[in-house]
């Protein structure tokens, strides 16, 4: 039990969002956090469900996705251990804005929205750190929506190559590999493109020596980018 409790403040500890709060403001946090499973397959919630809880991965992987009026599926994002979704959920309560989908089985950490919230009011200055963290966030969001519009097929292609390398790749002295159960058609439905033009992009990032592997396991190379 001990050793739960610790994985589970080493989870908290590790989000952005609570990175300026001390150990015992922390604490309060973990009060709040509750350990539920997910198996393969399955729904952490639907889009346009009444928003109640934010979720933190604790192992696994989640794909947070929207579903346009044809039904065709649009990919948010894919997420890894430590990380938060969705964004906004402590400071709206409109309906989840996306379907989130168990890629493989997945332990997350739920914290109910109005338990949060109503710790942000006996505690102010959680709040304000929160807040401070959460402005900041925001601000990088925006300027890589930005940046993301001005590219053209290969950069937005490399742009979510170095999205998903950060975000799940283990890096070693051979490069940064990737191990995540996304096809082709996944990554153009994340920023915008069609599959074949992925598919171009990639096969010359495999020639140009960039990348190697499949698109379930992957590796790399950053450095031989910068240097072509």
């Amino acid at each position: 039990m001990e050793s739960m409790t610790q994985e589970k403040s080493a989870v908290l500890r590790g989000i952005g969002l609570f990175q300026e709060l001390t150990a015992e403001e922390l604490g309060h946090i973990e009060a709040l956090a509750v350990e539920r499973n997910y198996p393969r397959g399955s729904y952490v919630f639907m889009e346009g469900q009444t928003r109640e809880a934010v979720y933190f991965v604790r192992r696994g992987l989640i794909k947070v996705f929207k579903v346009d009026g044809e039904g065709r599926e649009h990919i948010v994002n894919i997420l890894g251990s430590g990380q938060m979704f969705p964004h906004v959920g402590f400071f709206d309560d409109s309906p989840y804005p996306g379907t989130a989908e168990a890629l493989e089985n997945s332990v997350l950490l739920s914290i109910r929205s109005s338990a949060f919230e109503s710790l942000l009011t006996d505690y102010p200055d959680i709040a304000r750190k929160v807040m401070r963290v959460m402005g900041k966030r925001i601000l990088q969001l925006q300027s890589k929506l930005q940046e993301i519009a001005l590219f053209d097929a290969h950069d937005r292609v490399v742009a979510l190559l170095r999205h998903l390398a950060d975000e799940h790749g283990i890096k070693r002295t051979d490069g940064i590999h990737v191990k995540l159960p996304v096809t082709h058609s996944e990554m153009a439905r994340m920023i915008g493109m069609t599959r074949e033009s992925v598919n171009r992009v990639w096969n010359q990032l495999r020639r140009d020596g960039v990348l190697e592997g499949d698109k379930d396991e992957w590796v790399f190379h950053f450095d031989r980018f910068q240097q072509g």
